[in-house]
């Protein structure tokens, strides 16, 4: 059996609708870290329990230090830390197939703490096959170059269609719903917690695991709208990429890889203009 790659945010967490638990020194953040631990467990110990030869797990939100390192499960590497390549599948590359695990919606889509990437910088990212992308989609273009495909996700509701469209061997699990975009809905922890050993058993057993292809877009470009126009004059300072409108770019490097990292770069450098 191969090793997995499994990359883990938060909004998509269940129980966790609410600002107030998403960066350290938030009242609740503590309370974010205890579930996205318990959660990614669950995940680690049925991937070995199918055979795994090794598991790589990436911490994938915010400052990427929120899994605790004490209490996850020991037999898994732990990718931790930003800024860092490739930041979300960062550990990926030569793994047999991917998970995405607490994964959420664009801010287009009505789900719960909706955003692709960095939802003070980024307003709407586009793609081939999709005007409004997520991080599902921008992750599993990017695993693709690599060779890598994604086998789960779980996390918001939202996502289903989506995942359902572009990875449709993949399994899906539904951690939440949302009832607003800062309220969500959680099924009983037993019931997804059931749900989601079992898709993992699923998704890489040996028929499933080899029905799964790597995800590539006919065209590489990533085009961007920023939240704000001084945000696209930083971008402008960046090779590949063209200005559409006063708030409007688009990245046009060789590669899905080489746009994805210049993203990265984009996105660093507005904050700088943030206070």
């Amino acid at each position: 059996m191969a090793r997995f790659f499994v990359s883990v945010d938060a909004e998509g967490m269940p129980y966790s609708p609410s600002r107030v638990m998403m960066m350290p020194g938030d009242p609740l953040y503590g309370e974010l870290r205890r579930i996205m631990t318990r959660v990614t467990n669950i995940v680690v110990e049925e991937l070995f329990a199918s055979g795994a030869e090794g598991v790589v797990v990436a911490d994938s939100h915010g400052a990427m230090v929120n899994l605790d390192p004490f209490e996850i499960d020991g037999r898994a590497e732990l990718v931790r830390g930003f800024p860092r390549p490739l930041a979300m599948i960062n550990g990926a590359r030569g793994c047999r197939a991917a998970l995405f695990i607490g994964y959420h919606g664009s801010p287009q889509s009505g789900g719960v703490l909706g955003h692709t990437y960095a939802g003070r910088i980024l307003q709407r990212v586009k793609v081939q096959g999709s005007e409004a992308a997520t991080e599902y989609l921008l992750n599993t273009y990017a695993l693709g170059e690599m060779g890598v495909p994604v086998v789960a996700v779980a996390g918001d509701s939202v996502l289903e269609e989506e995942v359902r469209r572009h990875t449709p061997w993949a399994r899906f699990v539904a951690l939440k719903r949302p009832a607003s975009s800062l309220a969500d809905v959680t099924p009983p922890w037993r019931m997804f917690e059931e749900s989601l050993r079992r898709a993992v058993r699923e998704a890489v057993a040996g028929e499933s695991l080899e029905s799964a292809r790597p995800v590539r877009p006919r065209e590489p470009w990533i085009e961007v709208e920023l939240k704000r126009p001084w945000h696209a004059d930083v971008a402008e300072l960046f090779p590949c990429v063209e200005r559409i409108d006063g708030v409007t770019v688009r990245l046009s490097c060789g590669s899905f890889l080489e746009n994805y990292k210049l993203l990265e770069g984009v996105v660093m450098a507005s904050y700088s203009l943030e206070r």
